[in-house]
């Protein structure tokens, strides 16, 4: 997608993709773009390179920064569309499901570390996040060095 040896700048082609996608009705106002870190993984660019194209689009003044929240599409009068599930959260619902639909049965282990990170494509740091989610909803507990398990029903959370 990216033309890495051409004379435009990478931020530059980045940040057209992104405005293609507002102007298409792909990202309507309100909503998120993608953030640095999606930007990176996405278009494999550096931090600085996200950085700069999502500079270039706010000194345009198709999107605006909310800090802490993240960058939106339009005015900043416009209402804000949260962004959508975090991929932790998302990973977390999709192992409780499982869990909920007797795929993964109590006492059995939910899917390791790595397994998850292949499965969705993520970082450690997400699936420890999603399985800290889970223990925290009473869906798994974990054994020190051993891994974590399917809670007993009983312990799963009402719903």
């Amino acid at each position: 997608m990216l033309n890495r040896e051409g004379p435009v700048p990478l931020y530059q082609q980045v940040a057209a993709e992104i405005r293609r996608r507002i102007e298409s009705g792909e990202i309507p106002p309100g909503h998120a773009v993608p953030s640095e870190q999606e930007i990176e993984d996405e278009f494999d660019v550096s931090r600085i390179t996200a950085t700069k194209a999502l500079r270039l689009l706010r000194s345009e003044g198709v999107v605006y920064l909310v800090p802490g929240r993240g960058t939106f599409v339009g005015p900043e009068d416009a209402p804000r569309v949260s962004k959508a599930t975090k991929p932790y959260e998302r990973i977390a619902g999709e192992v409780a499901e499982r869990i909920r639909a007797g795929e993964l049965r109590p006492e059995s282990p939910i899917p390791s570390e790595k397994t998850l990170m292949q499965q969705y494509d993520v970082a450690k740091g997400t699936v420890r996040r999603a399985v800290a989610l889970l223990r925290e909803q009473g869906w798994v507990f974990t054994v020190e060095k051993r891994g974590s398990y399917v809670s007993p029903k009983k312990n799963w959370p009402k719903s």
